[in-house]
């Protein structure tokens, strides 16, 4: 990381994770790199995601396969007044910080990819995933579950390292 007065503790980091609405994973694909957003859920030091029982995800998320995932949990670019803008351009080496610029939190994770076969454990990370992204619709999970568990993959992804960065603008 070059920007070492940005890092954040890996606390944070989980907080990232926990807090971003997608994440985006990537990891070869033969020759050239797949990468693909995604809705995540934390639990410990594992990633999960859910997916069909074909295609990339299938073929490329297993058997230990290193793959990076980022996410970012904030994002504001500048929204100035015509005073304040005025002021920083007084100063035309402040412009590129203060005003054409973006407050982010943001994390890597490096990462191995597993895919979960165990039918408690899928049940357990898909309601995980269902109380992150659609909490008030929890009554209906095991009648969704019992319908369709069998046609929905989960991949689990084992945190080896990560880092975790900001800009926030005083």
């Amino acid at each position: 990381m070059r920007r070492i007065d940005r890092k954040l503790s890996d606390e944070s980091a989980y907080k990232i994770v926990d807090n971003c609405e997608y994440a985006t994973f990537s990891t070869m694909d033969e020759n050239e790199v797949f990468s693909i957003p995604l809705s995540v859920v934390r639990s410990g030091n594992f990633i999960y995601i859910h997916g069909a029982p074909a295609g990339s995800k299938k073929r490329l998320f297993q058997n230990a396969k290193e793959v990076t995932i980022v996410c970012v949990s904030y994002v504001k670019v500048p929204n100035l007044g015509d005073d304040e803008l005025n002021k920083f351009m007084q100063n035309p080496k402040s412009l590129g910080s203060n005003v054409f610029t973006t407050e982010y939190k943001s994390a890597v994770l490096k990462t191995l990819a597993y895919e979960v076969l165990d039918s408690d454990e899928k049940v357990r990370a898909l309601r995980l995933l269902c109380e992150k992204y659609t909490p008030k619709y929890m009554k209906a999970f095991d009648l969704a579950i019992s319908a369709s568990l069998e046609r929905t993959n989960i991949y689990k992804f084992e945190i080896i390292s990560m880092s975790a960065k900001a800009k926030i603008i005083k």
